[in-house]
């Protein structure tokens, strides 16, 4: 059976609670978003202990069960004010199913810098002052050195000191802290409970599979092989591949969304250019990795130099459009030599690009300036007066500087698709209640200006049911093209593992469950169920295009109620 942890930071308290079977596939997304609603979280000062931490694996974590070890991590956002789930690959929720434990909860406040172990044997609490200031890549090689083969989620310096670009890194299938839950700086939130990491031990343990679970899980893989897009793209060009095809549609942002492409031909930065530069140099770099255990999609990668040499895991699209193409860089040394300076820092680099991008249209810097973006991220790391005001994200920092055109909803940096021309997603944009997030619902390969208005709500709300339900089971986005093909064979998987079948219809019930969820807590504040773009996207053609945002606030204000709430 399933276990819960209750961890109370102030006195080294953990209360165990088993988890009931019947709602083992309630997980992931919905569990955060459940548990932060019952504590009352919505009360809370997000900076303040009495914010609680919430980390979730899904049904089948700690499986070979391919893309279904994604850990969802949730608290009130210091960002955005609102409900907060941000999800990341990597190894945690892997550790955590071995253990049998479904989730933890993190209440309260560490008298002084922690580490939480949790391993076969129970919880314990060791020291974390000494690795006060230690980027994330230090902290994670000495504390797998001193637990071999664990699984750690850790945050940087910024998280230290409460930046809101903060997120939590987690290790990948190599042990690099190149998986980030990255938005809406619930690292912040971990630093404000003087929580520098969690190690969870056991993380190299075999599984032991039934035959049936076996068979599912094969069968499951075969699907994944067989759909063009899991199964011959993603694994040959990764997410990069966006880049390429947003540069063609026009959605690519850059220079602080001034313009929709970079360039008329080939893009430089984009994956078939990653794919290439990666293969000629050989060496420790790969154009196709696993970010988690049992996943065949591998879509990540390992960025090398020119002689062979790691320098990060991954280079993902987001990163490229944001701190690549949004801050004027085109060339992909320059956006890794970033990325690995980022990570190192355990910051969010879609918040992070965004932020520079803002500060470079207010005139302090040149765009493509990649001395002075490599300097900013070294105020970052000490702390500097400068550094904190950067930590503070694109919309603070923009309107520090008297910026009027900040690409941000509810305080938090748009991701790298251009809602004039990506617009099921600018929908999701001014909906989801996450905040300027495009995880929470991205049909961003969708041909929408043929569409009404009506339709393209439509779109964005069946991508965001989606999404909801695989953030719940622990499945990763990218498994997105064979979910509704597949949702037999995972609650199949799912019995077997744990003796319960979740109900008929429950994958878009979850959906719009976890929606519901959050509306809830969003509304306890008192916070508007949607927010408009902000004017420049109604106000400014974007070129090539030469398109302005139609998504009509006035229209689109009554989304939840049509679609959610069947008013």
């Amino acid at each position: 059976m399933l276990r819960w942890l209750d961890v109370r930071l102030n006195d080294r308290k953990v209360e165990e609670t088993p988890w009931p079977a019947e709602e083992v596939w309630r997980a992931g997304r919905y569990r955060t978003a459940e548990r932060l609603l019952a504590l009352k979280a919505y009360r809370a000062e997000p900076l303040s202990q009495e914010n609680p931490l919430v980390l979730v694996a899904g049904p089948l974590a700690g499986t070979t069960f391919s893309n279904a070890n994604r850990l969802s991590v949730g608290a009130k956002s210091p960002l955005t004010g609102g409900v907060k789930e941000s999800n990341s690959g990597g190894t945690v929720a892997f550790a955590l199913g071995q253990l049998g434990i479904a989730g933890l909860t993190l209440l309260g406040a560490a008298p002084d810098w922690t580490v939480l172990v949790i391993g076969p044997k129970g919880v314990r609490f060791e020291d974390g002052r000494e690795f006060l200031g230690q980027g994330t890549y230090a902290t994670v090689a000495e504390l797998r050195r001193r637990h071999p083969k664990s699984a750690v989620a850790a945050i940087g310096p910024v998280g230290e000191y409460q930046g809101l670009l903060a997120g939590i890194s987690v290790t990948d299938t190599d042990g690099l802290p190149g998986r980030i839950a990255g938005r809406g700086g619930l690292g912040a939130v971990m630093g404000s409970k003087r929580l520098k990491a969690i190690v969870v031990e056991g993380a190299d343990r075999p599984p032991k599979e039934k035959k049936k679970f076996f068979d599912e899980l094969r069968s499951y893989g075969q699907k994944l092989r067989a759909n063009p897009v899991t199964g011959q793209y993603y694994p040959e060009i990764g997410t990069a591949g966006m880049a390429d095809y947003q540069n063609v549609a026009g959605g690519l942002p850059v220079k602080n969304f001034r313009l929709g492409r970079l360039t008329e031909g080939a893009n430089p930065i984009g994956g078939e250019a990653l794919r290439d530069l990666i293969l000629a140099r050989d060496g420790q770099g790969t154009p196709t990795h696993a970010c988690m255990p049992g996943c065949i999609i591998r879509c990540s990668n390992r960025f090398p130099d020119a002689d062979g040499r790691l320098v990060v895991s991954p280079l993902e699209y987001e990163t490229i459009g944001l701190v690549g193409s949004n801050c004027g860089l085109t060339d992909l040394d320059a956006i890794a030599r970033v990325n690995r300076e980022a990570n190192d820092l355990g910051i969010d680099t879609i918040e992070f690009g965004a932020t520079l991008a803002v500060a470079m249209d207010a005139g302090l810097a040149e765009w493509g300036d990649l001395d002075w973006m490599l300097g900013v991220a070294e105020e970052l790391r000490a702390g500097t007066p400068e550094g904190k005001r950067f930590a503070q994200g694109a919309y603070r920092l923009g309107k520090a500087l008297g910026v009027e055109r900040l690409p941000t909803v509810r305080k938090q940096a748009m991701s790298a698709y251009d809602p004039r021309v990506v617009e099921g997603t600018g929908v999701t944009y001014m909906t989801s209640q996450q905040g300027a997030d495009h995880t929470a619902g991205n049909p961003a390969r969708v041909e929408t200006f043929g569409m009404g208005l009506e339709e393209v709500m439509r779109l964005s709300f069946e991508y965001q049911v989606k999404s909801a339900a695989l953030d719940a089971l622990g499945l990763c986005y990218m498994s997105a093209a064979i979910a509704e093909e597949a949702v037999d064979l995972v609650a199949e998987a799912i019995a077997d593992r744990h003796g319960v079948h979740p109900p008929e219809g429950y994958f878009h019930q979850l959906g719009r469950d976890v929606l519901r969820l959050e509306l809830v807590f969003n509304r306890e504040l008192g916070l508007p169920p949607v927010e408009p773009l902000p004017d420049f996207f109604y106000r400014e053609p974007l070129p090539p295009t030469e398109r302005t945002a139609r998504l009509d606030p006035k229209v689109i204000g009554s989304f939840w109620e049509r679609f959610l709430e069947g008013r």
